[in-house]
């Protein structure tokens, strides 16, 4: 049963409405804010579409106030810092795709968040995620949000079971568009605000953030057969599968980034046909439900990825992937997270080819 319930508002509409709901329910529902990132002195997201910006406190503050609960701000920098943002730069520098959005959802939201949460007696953390919690055959189980555009699950697959039964996600089986017309209706002061697109600590470009903290040195744009087609500025303004940037002309094929060495500041280009994979490792990997130690379903490589049919099986340190019906193209860092039908199972960091 909700008792106390912690609600993560981010000043946006989704969190702003999931707190809505909540308190129309007759929980008793807290507001907090995180602050994660020192805008004043590092900068931060230069659009209108921010995240835990100090405007996105004002609109929560604000949108507290007019449902009738009570807000408070959290410091999480230094967690941030270590957990999100040090991954960050690390990531880059070692020639990985980062994802940081799925580091704050896990170390922060879903870890820190809930501890803070039980120091003043609240038994429950609910997010404005599109997704959804369900309880099938006696167990809890977690599915993709009703509007599939807005789809988060993607970003969750690292919650444990033991989280999943302390978390809500009060707008997953909505669609965008009704969480905004409860949010006009109510007088919701974000009811308008437009979406968070970008990283929140990052103005920019993620290569000019990475350049601020400390960038690899210069290296040489190679082949793949290992003949040099030019120079580059650090391997930080590279990630596999990206094509515009690399700035080598007069060939028959467009060009993209196959593979990154940090070991020699080497970037890899080729055609597409070269970044395809059949059979891929995941490391780090989590499942929810963990009964076999092999299984079949969709995998999702990339947050807007379709899915891809593929096998899978559980190693000792993560898993391996073979694609059943078609190759696609992956990047080592980036998520790959495992469905039954819109059931997720659980998921892990793509390792390097």
């Amino acid at each position: 049963m909700l008792m106390r319930v912690v609600v993560a508002m981010s000043g946006g509409v989704d969190s702003s409405v999931a707190a809505l709901l909540l308190k129309e329910k007759g929980v008793e529902a807290v507001g907090v804010s995180m602050q994660v990132w020192d805008y004043r002195n590092n900068g931060g997201c230069l659009s209108r579409a921010t995240c835990c910006a100090p405007d996105d406190f004002t609109d929560a503050r604000k949108t507290a106030s007019k449902i009738g609960i009570p807000y408070y701000v959290f410091d999480f920098e230094k967690t941030f810092k270590s957990e999100v943002i040090d991954k960050f730069v690390d990531s880059y520098n070692k020639g990985i795709t980062p994802n940081p959005c799925i580091d704050c959802n896990s170390k922060v939201k879903f870890k820190e968040l809930r501890e803070r949460a039980r120091s003043f007696g609240a038994n429950s953390v609910a997010t404005g995620h599109y997704a959804q919690i369900k309880e099938v055959d006696g167990r809890l189980r977690l599915y993709r949000g009703a509007d599939r555009e807005k789809d988060q699950s993607y970003f969750l697959y690292s919650i444990t079971y033991e989280e999943l039964k302390e978390t809500s996600f009060p707008v997953g089986h909505l669609t965008k568009p009704e969480v905004r017309k409860l949010a006009e209706g109510a007088g919701l002061p974000t009811a308008d605000k437009p979406e968070s697109q970008d990283i929140c600590f990052v103005s920019g470009k993620n290569s000019d953030f990475i350049a601020r903290i400390g960038k690899p040195p210069a290296g040489y744009l190679v082949s793949t057969t290992g003949e040099r087609l030019g120079a580059h500025d650090g391997i930080h303004e590279f990630t596999v599968g990206q094509r515009k940037g690399i700035k080598i002309g007069g060939l028959y094929e467009p060009l993209y980034v196959v593979e990154i060495r940090p070991e020699s500041n080497e970037v890899v280009v080729g055609t597409k046909k070269d970044l395809e994979r059949e059979k891929f490792f995941i490391k780090d990997f989590a499942f929810l439900y963990p009964d076999e130690d092999r299984f079949e379903g969709t995998i999702q490589v990339r947050s807007r990825h379709r899915g891809s049919p593929a096998k899978v099986e559980i190693v000792d340190g993560g898993a391996w992937v073979t694609l059943t019906e078609e190759s696609c193209v992956i990047a080592p860092g980036q998520a790959a997270v495992f469905y039954n039908g819109d059931e997720l199972l659980g998921g892990g960091r793509i390792g390097r080819a």
